[in-house]
């Protein structure tokens, strides 16, 4: 497994997502939450791996690239509104700063570390890749656009991992 060259990062937040600071709870697999508005559904945990994950490849390119007008164009109206390439090429210049590669959650798969939920029209995904020896933490929340979601607001850090008692 590819392990990070860093042991530090700040904290990316992007577009209005509360709760953002909170430590990221210990994850665990959890089942996902009845729908919040009978017109929104919470996605199987299919989609959810696929939105996760194409949101944080395409964070991780842009990082790569210093380029981010394809991150947002991946938005919601709204995310695009707030979040012009510049701003997040500003939001994330710390990502690049400190050459922090995000491949790795191409190959590991994320847990997370609440239930999926829709709150005020906006499906809320929280929880980690399991990398070693710091893991990704997301938090991204996603708008409904035509029959699918797109990104609304995306926060990542790093946590180091810590070892847990052998038994």
């Amino acid at each position: 497994m590819r392990s990070f060259r860093f042991l530090t990062i700040g904290l990316a937040l992007l577009a209005l997502t509360p709760n953002a600071h909170a430590a990221p709870t210990k994850p665990t697999p959890v089942p996902a939450a009845p729908a919040a508005q009978p017109h929104l559904q919470v996605p199987p945990p299919e989609a959810q791996l696929i939105m996760i994950r194409s949101s944080l490849v395409a964070l991780s390119q842009a990082n790569q690239t210093g380029n981010y007008t394809v991150l947002n164009a991946l938005g919601s109206d709204n995310f695009r509104i707030n979040n012009s390439p510049a701003r997040l090429a500003d939001l994330f210049a710390s990502f690049r700063a400190n050459a922090i590669d995000l491949a790795p959650v191409t190959y590991v798969n994320p847990v997370l570390a609440q239930a999926p939920a829709i709150t005020d029209g906006r499906l809320r995904l929280v929880g980690s890749f399991p990398t070693q020896p710091m893991q990704v933490n997301f938090d991204l929340q996603y708008e409904p656009a035509g029959t699918g979601w797109k990104l609304f607001g995306i926060a990542v850090n790093l946590s180091k991992v810590t070892q847990t008692a052998q038994r």
